[in-house]
């Protein structure tokens, strides 16, 4: 099928930040219909598993994974990202196949979208048909031309932050023009805020994507002048409380809607398009007028499921000014905590002494420091307790014109403060309970260790206990040292530095067998956990030879000529150091060796006969059919045993179901064994009828008397054969 293709080049860019547009949606360049997913709730994606260059621990997964779920948190919405996390995907490399949604980093520009001095940090090539259905659409962060963290690292670009703006191209959205969401245009190093979505960005995906009720204003902007329509104009509602929620762009006919409102009373703002956000910013198709001034068009008041038209408004746009607030070097938004007075300041043009300042807020206490035409200098102060969100500056020249930067500050609550957690080490396993002590931890917040994410309330996350503790139980996870970051779903995030280690904490379960000949020689298998390569095992200090990890819960060894006695204490060490420890013991005489059972099989019923040969069997030792080769432990014991001699043993066999079985030897006094698996097989008897069987007499333990006791069993076998060469009487058997 032809399908128009358009690589979308929606970029966040170097040590720029701020300004002016609220959601916007990709549109078809040509005839602009709206770019959408045709099914928006399962919308694939990949995380390439190489990374960046700049992360070799892995990072960039947790960070792009927590940018993923921020879209995904998103309510009123249908649209889902969900994760393909497939070892063959996340090898893929082949970005521009249909098939797959990649995120990945693209560390010499392979794909040609980053030439250099282009100053994109990223970017999301999108393919679309004729009537705007994506059919493909992939992230590539330039790698080649900078550097990413996932750690706070200076100078680097967050990898959450970037691939949250990112992952809003790929589900549809165009730039916006509020400093505060996620869409906004620019990323700069030292800010990360935009990890969490803003009204704009949510409300954007409620227009897209749209589930449940909501209420939508309508109307129009026009000029107060003449009342012409502006088109492109950057419409914004704020709530009773003076927050911004909503935002969109009128039409080529001045027309909008302010969609995925809750009910409330709401005040809707018109402001360019200038700087620092303007059509350069925004994909292709859109028609953008900026010349006129920030305004308050509208207000309404809307149930939360119904439409309400607001017309022209009560007012058209005022004239164009050239009084400014914001631009693109401005580190946006401003971060505000509540409680916290905190010093900014902003760009722009025409901010001359005389004029005003404030915040849309009026929670929010503005005290200007300084104008000095191009730049103010300013506190701002917002009581405790004061809710997340973004919060408009409006500014006021003395002569009344006004320029409002909208979503310019967001309300966030300190870093949270992690002060490690207990224990301090884990095995690599997983499955150990940890508790993280800090301060600041909020509900929903998510704990990021060792590249897994535990998240408060999900299925196997974590769980905020209160402001001081987190509970969590780890997953299997690499060795190593890792930091312990707790990060508040506003996007800030504390973290203690290398405060958790993941290493082979080894376990022992069993030991067999628990003894061996002192001669040396015996092949020791040991159960338990993190057995990994290069672990070692010592008995009363001596190395061991002939280590082999079967598994990260088996090991073998065999061992070192020693001195008789013990128990002595046998000690399997890993590579990063854990240790654990079990008892062994060294035995003055050989191990029992299994050479042969003869017969090999024999009736589930049991009673059989069989015979054993080996070497260095002793009067007390015992057979067991069916124990676990690995452990010794477990099986059936043999229902008679004789010994016969040092290298014989006649047992009759117990009852088991029909299947290979072990036979283990174990000398009974000194716990040395040798165990065979699958030397005996049990079968079920035929389903012909007829046959017969033989009661075993009991096996003697005095040898003299050893032909009286078998004399009944050969006679039995005689007549038995000799009832194979002549008819047996009707419904005769031997019993």
């Amino acid at each position: 099928m032809s399908r128009a293709r358009l690589a979308v080049a929606l970029v966040a860019t170097t040590l720029l930040s701020a300004a002016a547009a609220a959601h916007v949606r990709l549109i078809h360049p040509t005839n602009g219909n709206p770019l959408r997913w045709s099914a928006p709730a399962t919308v694939s994606i990949v995380v390439q598993a190489t990374g960046s260059d700049d992360l070799p621990d892995g990072s960039h997964l947790p960070a792009i994974q927590l940018a993923i779920r921020a879209w995904n948190e998103a309510t009123g919405t249908t649209a889902a990202l969900v994760e393909n996390t497939s070892p063959a995907a996340r090898a893929r490399t082949d970005w521009e196949s249909d098939d797959i949604h990649l995120v990945l980093f693209d560390e010499t520009n392979a794909s040609g979208y980053f030439p250099n001095g282009s100053g994109i940090v990223a970017v999301t090539p999108v393919w679309f048909l004729s009537n705007g259905v994506i059919t493909d659409a992939d992230v590539l962060f330039n790698g080649a031309d900078f550097t990413f963290t996932a750690s706070a690292a200076p100078h680097a670009f967050d990898v959450q932050d970037v691939a949250a703006h990112e992952l809003g191209h790929l589900l549809g959205l165009d730039h916006s023009g509020w400093a505060g969401a996620t869409m906004y245009p620019y990323v700069d190093p030292n800010v990360v805020l935009h990890r969490s979505l803003a009204g704009d960005d949510e409300r954007g995906l409620r227009q897209a994507y749209p589930a449940g009720s909501f209420s939508t204003i309508t109307g129009r902007v026009t000029r107060a002048s003449d009342g012409s329509a502006v088109a492109g104009a950057n419409v914004v509602a704020l709530d009773a409380a003076g927050r911004c929620v909503a935002g969109a762009l009128s039409n080529a006919a001045g027309n909008y809607a302010l969609a995925g409102l809750e009910a409330g009373a709401y005040t809707v703002w018109a402001s360019p398009l200038d700087q620092p956000v303007g059509a350069a910013n925004l994909g292709a198709g859109h028609t953008v007028v900026t010349n006129f001034q920030s305004t308050a068009i509208a207000s309404a008041v809307v149930d939360g499921a119904t439409s309400t038209s607001v017309g022209d408004g009560s007012a058209g746009v005022a004239a164009d000014t050239a009084f400014a607030l914001g631009r693109n070097f401005d580190e946006l938004p401003l971060r505000v905590v509540p409680g916290a007075p905190s010093i900014h300041s902003l760009h722009g043009s025409g901010l001359a002494p005389g004029s005003a300042l404030a915040a849309s807020d009026p929670d929010f206490a503005i005290q200007v420091l300084s104008w000095n035409n191009t730049v103010v200098t300013f506190q701002v102060s917002a009581p405790p307790g004061e809710p997340d969100g973004h919060v408009d500056l409006l500014a006021t020249s003395a002569g009344g014109d006004r320029s409002v930067l909208h979503a310019a500050i967001e309300v966030v609550p300190p870093e949270p403060l992690v002060l490690g957690s207990s224990p301090a080490v884990a095995t690599i396993a997983g499955g150990t309970a940890l508790t993280i002590t800090g301060a600041g931890f909020r509900p929903g917040a998510r704990v990021v260790l060792a590249n897994h994410i535990y998240a408060d309330g999900d299925l196997g996350g974590c769980t905020v206990v209160g402001d001081a503790t987190i509970t969590l139980v780890t997953r299997a996870s690499t060795s190593g040292e890792w930091d312990v970051v707790v990060q508040d779903p506003s996007g800030v995030e504390g973290r203690a530095g290398a405060a958790f280690t993941f290493a082979a904490l080894p376990a022992i379960d069993s030991v067999f067998p628990p003894a061996g000949w002192a001669g040396g020689g015996t092949r020791v298998r040991v159960r338990g956990a993190d057995f990994i390569p290069g672990t070692t095992v010592r008995i009363d200090g001596a190395l061991q030879g002939g280590v082999t990890i079967a598994s990260a819960t088996l090991l073998e060894f065999t061992t070192a000529a020693a001195l008789p006695g013990g128990p002595y204490v046998l000690e399997v060490e890993t590579p990063t150091g854990g240790t654990a420890s079990a008892a062994f013991a060294f035995q003055p005489d050989p191990d029992p060796l299994l050479d042969e059972v003869l017969p090999a099989s024999g009736t589930t019923a049991g009673g059989d006969l069989v015979t054993i040969t080996g070497a260095n069997f002793t009067p007390d030792v015992a057979v067991v059919f069916g124990a676990d080769p690995l452990t010794g432990l477990g099986g059936t014991a043999a229902v008679e045993v004789l010994f016969v001699d040092s290298g014989t043993l006649q047992v009759v066999t117990p009852a088991m179901a029909a299947g290979a079985r072990s036979v283990l030897v174990r000398l009974a006094l000194s716990e040395q064994a040798a165990v065979e698996p699958a030397a005996f097989t049990f079968k079920a008897p035929s389903s012909g009828g007829g046959g017969c069987q033989v009661a075993p007499a009991a096996l003697p333990r005095d040898p003299f008397d050893g032909f009286a006791a078998f004399l009944p069993v050969l006679l039995a076998l005689a007549a038995l054969a000799a009832g194979a060469r002549r008819p047996a009487p009707a419904r005769s058997r031997v019993r």
